[in-house]
Parts: C-alpha cells; structure tokens; sequence
C-alpha cells in the first residue's frame, strides 16, 4: 500500500527535467465499485442492467474478468513503450485479478514486470438500505496505478549483474494526497527515476471537499513533467477553474493545460430510462509537455456498459 512520504513528489527534480523525453502513454479508468452503484444508481444503471446484477449479484465476478480483459488488450497494445494505467474505484476482488494479469506475460510480451501502486482508502464502501450482503469478498476501494516500461529492470532483476551502476532499476517514488474530509477520494503520486510525475486522482463531487484536495496537490513549481488523471466528477472547463483558484499566485498558475477527449466519456441512464453521456474524464498536463500530448486523447466507449465511465488514453510523443 502506497503511503506518505516525506518528499512531495516534486521535491529534488532539478536535474530529472533535464532528462529527454521518451515516448509514452497514461490511461486512465473509473472501473466503478459496484457497492456505489448499488446504493445511488441501482434502479438506473446501464452496467447493472448488462450484467443482471439486479438479479444475480454475483454477477460481478463476470464484470470483473471484463475489465480485467479490457485492461490486458489496452497493456499489450502498448507494451512496447512506457505505460501509465491509472484506476480509481477499484474493487478489492479486482486487485488479485489485476496481479494476475501482469504476472501472466512478464518475459513472453512484457520484457518486466509492471510495477503496481496501490492506495486502499480508510472507507470501507457498505451496502445500504438493500439486503443482499455484498457483492464482494473484499469490498475495499482502492486507488491504483501500474507502471510498465519495457527499458526499466526490476531490482531482483538488477540483483547480480555485473554493470549494475549502468541498469535501470525502477525507482518509483510514490506519494498519497487524501482529501482532508473525505475518506474516500484523494491523489496517488508516481514520481519516476527520470522525473515524470503522473497523478492518479479521484475528485470529490463536492466544490468545497474538492478544493481542500486541490489546495494539497503538489502542483509543479517549474518545467518539471507533469500529468493528472483520473475522475474529476466535472468537466474540463469547471475543473481548471478550480485548479486556477488552488494555484493563484504560484508558478503552477501558468504552467498547466487541459487536454480533452475526443467523445464523451461517462454514460448513465435518466429518470425516464432514456440513455445520456457526459464529458467529464480528461487530462491536465504541464507546459513541458504540451506540446508532446497527441490531443485529444482517445475514449475507448467501444467496450459498451463495463463501468458507468469509459478507459481513455493520451500518448506522448518522444524528443
């Protein structure tokens, strides 16, 4: 489990931004624990409609191996380059399901194997006010993010070579940012050995809640790499507004960019049964690499009614 550390994930960067840029990709995930959909969507949710959770909740396990499927396919696809996959609301049933996954192609498609950052809330998700106990062995909710690059060794993979100072063993810093006065939302930091930060959040709905989190996040000071992902329960106009607010006054303020998706990401059904979709998934990245980011970033709605929100992905163009 990923805890606090006493450097802020930008702390100690100077020479990490001088580094050049590979290739790489982040994507990112609200994969949905299906407790939330069972206590605020139930009647009205297209995922529970797909997998007739409403009748049978174990049927989540065959949602899970869905994702879990969807996941692979998008790892493999980029399994040549650096690779981010940022998830929110993940179930605990998922996470040995996920190890699993990595474990499957290290040395026959994946030249190492991913590391996988996991942040478990101190809120317990519960059902409420149905009966039916739980849809889940392990009903915590987690935060996580696998990192993969194919020129990075592991450290027993470094253990007894004889050029060890000339390998590239992962030196992964990580660093959680909870959200002051909600026990299930907050930030996941990675901070790379060559200095690119990837940001792996879940935003409260909540203005207030929200901005208590945004004023925490170590925003970068200078041109330092820098992505953040993940649920921002608004769209990308409301949310820099907010960041604009956080970081009034600092350096941060001029330095990061929103990059949008090119389809709606969310999907959900209204009071009348008719289906909507909704923007809300999308990118802030830094001055640094602006200009890398192929916008704009890619929604795979393809998967149909998985989750209530759809993967997407931004690639970054190598100097």
């Amino acid at each position: 489990m990923a805890t606090s550390t006493e450097l802020s994930p930008l702390e100690n960067n100077g020479t990490a931004t001088n580094k050049m840029q590979k290739e790489f990709v982040v994507i990112s995930w609200n994969v949905l624990h299906m407790i939330h959909e069972i206590n605020y969507s139930y009647d009205m949710s297209p995922v529970v409609n797909r997998y007739s959770i409403n009748e049978n909740w174990s049927n989540e396990k065959m949602r899970l191996n869905d994702i879990v499927k969807t996941l692979n396919t998008l790892l493999i696809k980029h399994s040549t380059i650096e690779c981010f996959i940022c998830l929110q609301e993940v179930p605990g049933d998922l996470i040995p399901l996920l190890r699993q996954m990595l474990d499957s192609h290290v040395g026959s498609t994946l030249a190492t194997k991913p590391l996988m950052h996991i942040q478990i809330y101190s809120r317990k998700p519960n059902v409420r006010g149905r009966q039916g106990g739980s849809p889940y062995t392990d009903s915590n909710e987690s935060l996580v993010t696998i990192h993969y690059d194919p020129d990075i060794l592991s450290n027993n993979e470094v253990t007894g070579l004889e050029n060890a100072e000339k390998s590239l063993a992962s030196q992964d810093r990580v660093f959680w940012t909870p959200c002051p006065t909600d026990n299930g939302k907050g930030a996941l930091t990675v901070t790379t050995a060559s200095g690119l930060n990837v940001v792996n959040v879940h935003v409260p709905y909540d203005n207030q809640a929200a901005m208590l989190l945004l004023n925490n996040i170590s925003w970068p000071q200078n041109n330092s790499a820098f992505v953040f992902v993940g649920d921002m329960n608004r769209d990308s106009k409301a949310f820099m507004k907010m960041i604009g607010e956080a970081t009034v006054g600092k350096p941060s303020s001029s330095l990061l960019f929103s990059v949008t998706t090119n389809k709606p990401t969310r999907v959900g059904l209204g009071q009348d049964g008719s289906r909507y979709t909704c923007w809300l998934d999308h990118y802030v990245v830094s001055a640094s690499l602006k200009h890398l980011a192929v916008s704009p970033a890619v929604v795979y709605d393809g998967i149909g009614d998985i989750s209530d929100h759809y993967p997407i992905l931004l690639s970054f163009k190598g100097i």
